[in-house]
C-alpha cells in the first residue's frame, strides 16, 4: 500500500515539476518574441543622435571629407567645443 501512495506522490512531483518546465518555457518564448517599440527618430542610438550641434559638426566633417582617424577626432572635439561655447545662455526668470 506504501509504494503505491509513494509512486502517486512521485507522480504528482514529476507531473508538477513537468508543468512548472514547461510554463517557464512558454514565458521565454513570449517573452523573446517581443519586439521594441518604434522609434520616431530613425537614427539608431548612441550618445550624440539628438544633438543637433553634433549633426552639424559631423556634416562640416563629412563636407571636408575628413576621414575616420585622428584628424576627424581633432575636429569634431574642437567644432563640439566652440558650438558649446557659443551656445545661447539659458533664459533666466
Amino acid at each position: 500500500m506504501s509504494k503505491n501512495v509513494n509512486n502517486g506522490v512521485l507522480l504528482r512531483a514529476v507531473a508538477l515539476a513537468a508543468l512548472a518546465i514547461g510554463s517557464l518555457g512558454a514565458a521565454g518564448v513570449a517573452f523573446a518574441d517581443d519586439t521594441p517599440p518604434p522609434t520616431d527618430n530613425p537614427a539608431h542610438g548612441g550618445r550624440h543622435n539628438n544633438d543637433p550641434a553634433w549633426a552639424a559638426c559631423k556634416k562640416q566633417a563629412d563636407d571636408q571629407k575628413l576621414q575616420p582617424g585622428d584628424a576627424r577626432h581633432e575636429f569634431m572635439k574642437t567644432c563640439m567645443k566652440s558650438a558649446k561655447s557659443s551656445a545661447a545662455p539659458p533664459a533666466g526668470p
